[in-house]
C-alpha cells in the first residue's frame, strides 16, 4: 500500500488513525495545489484531493473517513471504531458530531479564507467570518457534553471521534480557535490528545 499525503487536515486525520492504529504504510508526500493538480495526480483522483490509498492492486481509496473504515476492517486489532454493534453506533455518533460541528466549520472558514483554494471555488469572505464567528461556540457545546466526566469523546476508551477531535484541533490550534478558557472539560481533553504520540504524525 501506497499513502499519498500532503499538509492538510483530512491527510492529518489518516495519519493519526495509522499511528494509532501502529501500522506501517509507505508515503509519498506532495505538495497541495501543485502536485495534487498535476495530470498524473488526477488520475489518482479526479477531484485533486488527499489522502489517496493506492492498494496492493492498484486499486486506489480516497476520502480520508473512505482510507480509515478500509484501514479499520483490515487491520482489526487495536480497534478505533468499535467492536460491538453498540460500540459500533456510538463512535459512528460522535465521529460524525465532531466532524460535521467543528471540523467542517473550521474547515469551510479555510477553504473561503485562504488563497490556496481560490481557484478550487468562489470564496465569499463574509462566510469565513461567520465560521470563525461559529466555532468558539461549537467547542463550548462538546465542553458541555463531556462535562459528564468522560476521558475520551465518544466513552471511556480512545475511538475514532477522538481522531476526529485532533484533527479539528490541529487546524483550529493554527488559526487561534482553540477551545475557549472556559471549556474546563474539552480543554482537558485537548491537553491530553497533545500528549499522544501520534499528535505529531
Amino acid at each position: 500500500m501506497k499513502l499519498y499525503d500532503a499538509n492538510s487536515g483530512n491527510a492529518k486525520r489518516v495519519r493519526i488513525f495509522i499511528v494509532e492504529k501502529g501500522i506501517d504504510i509507505k508515503r509519498e508526500v506532495i505538495e497541495l495545489g501543485k502536485d495534487t493538480r498535476s495530470s498524473e495526480f488526477l488520475k489518482l483522483n479526479s477531484l485533486g484531493e488527499v489522502p489517496v490509498l493506492q492498494l496492493e492492486d492498484g486499486q486506489v481509496i480516497t476520502e480520508s473517513n473512505a482510507i480509515c473504515n478500509y484501514l479499520e476492517a483490515r487491520f482489526p486489532n487495536t480497534s478505533l471504531m468499535g467492536v460491538t454493534p453498540e460500540e459500533k453506533g456510538n463512535v459512528d455518533m460522535w465521529s460524525w458530531r465532531v466532524y460535521s460541528q467543528i471540523f467542517l466549520t473550521v474547515g469551510l472558514m479555510v477553504r473561503h479564507q485562504l488563497p490556496l483554494f481560490k481557484d478550487v471555488l468562489e470564496q465569499v469572505p463574509a462566510f469565513a467570518e461567520a465560521q470563525r464567528k461559529a466555532i468558539p461556540d461549537r467547542w463550548r457545546w462538546l465542553d458541555q457534553e463531556m462535562s459528564d466526566g468522560r476521558t475520551f469523546i465518544a466513552g471511556n476508551a480512545f475511538s475514532y471521534a477522538d481522531v476526529q477531535g485532533m484533527t479539528a484541533l490541529t487546524i483550529t490550534d493554527i488559526f487561534d480557535l482553540s477551545p475557549p478558557e472556559d471549556c474546563v472539560y474539552i480543554k482537558k481533553w485537548a491537553q491530553s490528545m497533545r500528549e499522544r504520540p501520534s499528535w505529531t504524525a
